[in-house]
Parts: structure tokens; C-alpha cells; sequence
């Protein structure tokens, strides 16, 4: 089970279903940001991160795994 705390929230998130919702490609910069929807039994919780670079292209399951694998531990407590 994983349990999440974010500075901008007052609660911790347990366990919650993960979407991606949007990405904000910058093509000058080769840089996206991402909106990503977290969601428990009781509550839904948007949350944003920045920072995803490429060289050339980027797919979605791209996108996915660098929320997954690298931004959201971050948060893990």
C-alpha cells in the first residue's frame, strides 16, 4: 500500500488510483509538465509536476512511467 503526503494538502493519500490527465509540452525547451489525478474511496487530488526532458520525441507511456517511477516517490512517506 502506498501512502503519499503533499506540502499543499493537510491529509495523507493512501493507496489511490493514479491518471495522468494532461501534458504541457514545451517543443522550445523539449520539456512537458504533467497534471496528474490522484484518486482514493473518498477524495480526488490534483497535483502537478515539472521537469520531463527528451531529445527528440516523447511517448505516453513516457509521460506515465516518469510520473510513476521518479516524481511521485518523491512524496512517498
Amino acid at each position: 500500500m502506498e501512502t503519499y503526503k503533499f506540502p499543499q494538502f493537510n491529509v495523507t493519500i493512501t493507496d489511490p488510483s493514479v491518471e495522468v490527465v494532461n501534458v504541457i509540452d514545451n517543443i522550445g525547451q523539449k520539456t512537458c509538465s504533467a497534471s496528474v489525478l490522484l484518486t482514493t474511496d473518498t477524495a480526488e487530488f490534483g497535483v502537478q509536476f515539472d521537469g520531463f526532458t527528451y531529445v527528440d520525441s516523447w511517448e505516453d507511456s513516457d509521460i506515465v512511467d516518469w510520473v510513476n517511477e521518479v516524481e511521485l516517490p518523491k512524496y512517498l512517506v
